[in-house]
């Protein structure tokens, strides 16, 4: 195939790059550092890349794309590099990319794009069973209030119908001229 020439945006740098493999595969090839979670896969989002111009010179969405990313192309201008091919000259704004790797927040430990926080709590047994025997007699107290469980109470109220207020008419809305 073909080369093909690829700026890179706002630096300016001009790639040569063949339409054959993706857009990840060949920029990796040019030693650019684009962060993959899914290696090429198209479940992570992290290989996203902005088409400044020559948005018509790349391959159609692929449906795992148009899964992950929608079909915003127009209003975003982000393609996934691992699914992307270009068919002709493009210009690319990876700076998102570059900034990561120069700042070194592209590690592992930290959460990126789709990804959740998580914090593991480490409890000692006792603290554990404690916890479980408060649960059990803050349960069994019978809280304060005439409402708890009213359905067994034997009393007057046991024999009487209960009004429930259904089938009431709305009453209308009077407005006063004093009223302001």
């Amino acid at each position: 195939m073909s080369e093909h020439k690829v700026t890179l945006w706002p630096s300016g740098e001009i790639l040569e790059i063949t339409g054959d493999d993706s857009l990840l595969a060949q920029l990796k090839k040019a030693g650019k550092k684009i962060k993959s979670g899914c290696g090429g896969c198209a479940t992570c989002s992290d290989c996203v890349v902005i088409v400044k111009s020559g948005e018509m010179n790349l391959s159609p969405q692929t449906f795992e794309e148009l899964r992950l990313l929608g079909n915003v192309f127009h209003i975003t201008k982000e393609r996934l590099s691992c699914q992307t091919r270009i068919t002709g000259d493009v210009t690319l704004d990876i700076s998102a990319h570059e900034k990561a790797a120069a700042s070194g927040s592209a590690s592992k430990s930290a959460p990126g794009r789709g990804q959740k926080s998580t914090k593991t709590i480490i409890k000692k047994r006792d603290d554990i069973v404690r916890a479980e025997i408060e649960s059990k007699e803050k349960s069994q107290e019978k809280p304060s209030g005439d409402w708890y469980r009213h359905w067994e109470n034997e009393g007057d109220d046991a024999n009487k119908p209960k009004r429930l207020g259904g089938n009431k008419r709305v009453k209308p809305f009077t407005f006063n001229d004093n009223d302001e």
